[in-house]
């Protein structure tokens, strides 16, 4: 597989294709999954390329003005937060790095433990992933990591669009620690690049297991997201 070449500000547009289902005027309309939840009021993506922001169709131009005045020059999160709660409450702030896997050069041979889950195997999630179980058809490719006949560790895609997946990785409690989340994130990764996708990988800033993951596969870091989600 050859090494993807595009900017951060090109990855984090891909991300935010990804995450939302944005309208004919790049508005966030919905969150890009099943799931009916709200999307949030805003996402904003920071580069060393500069900002890539997107705002839910309902917010009013105004409270749009105030939070590109606001973030012009540095990024002011209390100030945001009190700009958008001009328009409604906020209840839930989100921030962390996000990364890209762009090429599996450098990443081991996947091991014997690893299994790529599909319908044909799907039971194998059952015991400890009942939900991923009933969803999987939602979440592929997906990739589990076996122990005594269960999957106990499990990588799979959060959210698809034509350019990318998310990631979304679960272990259960007992097996954490133990280096297995980094071996299902690496036959993920492989498997979207193999179907022609790029794999991100996003986590929040105090998640320091999921960032030590990032790390040890060698992800690129391409920036940061911050989401805002009001009433």
């Amino acid at each position: 597989m050859n090494t993807i070449t595009l900017s951060d500000h090109e990855l984090m547009g891909i991300q935010a294709r990804t995450l939302y289902v944005l309208d004919d005027r790049e508005q966030i309309a919905a969150i890009n999954e099943p799931m009916d939840m709200q999307p949030p009021a805003v996402f904003i993506g920071i580069s060393k390329e500069g900002r890539f922001i997107r705002f839910r169709q309902d917010l009013p131009q105004s409270v749009r003005d105030d939070i590109l005045a606001c973030t012009a020059e540095t990024l002011d999160v209390v100030r945001l937060c009190q700009v958008i709660a001009t328009y409604r409450k906020v209840t839930d702030i989100w921030m962390g790095p996000a990364y890209a896997f762009l090429s599996d050069s450098a990443l081991p041979e996947t091991e014997p433990n690893i299994v790529m889950i599909d319908g044909s195997n799907r039971h194998l999630l059952k015991p400890n992933f009942p939900s991923l179980h009933e969803e999987l058809f939602d979440h592929l490719p997906a990739a589990g990591y076996m122990v005594e006949g269960e999957v106990v560790s499990v990588c799979c895609s959060a959210r698809i669009s034509g350019k990318a997946a998310e990631a979304s990785l679960k272990t259960m409690e007992a097996y954490r620690g133990q280096g297995l989340a980094p071996r299902v994130v690496q036959a993920w990764c492989s498997e979207v690049a193999r179907q022609g996708l790029i794999p991100l990988y996003s986590t929040s800033w105090d998640n320091l297991s999921s960032q030590t993951v990032a790390r040890k596969l060698g992800l690129h870091p391409y920036g940061m997201d911050l989401n805002i989600r009001t009433e």
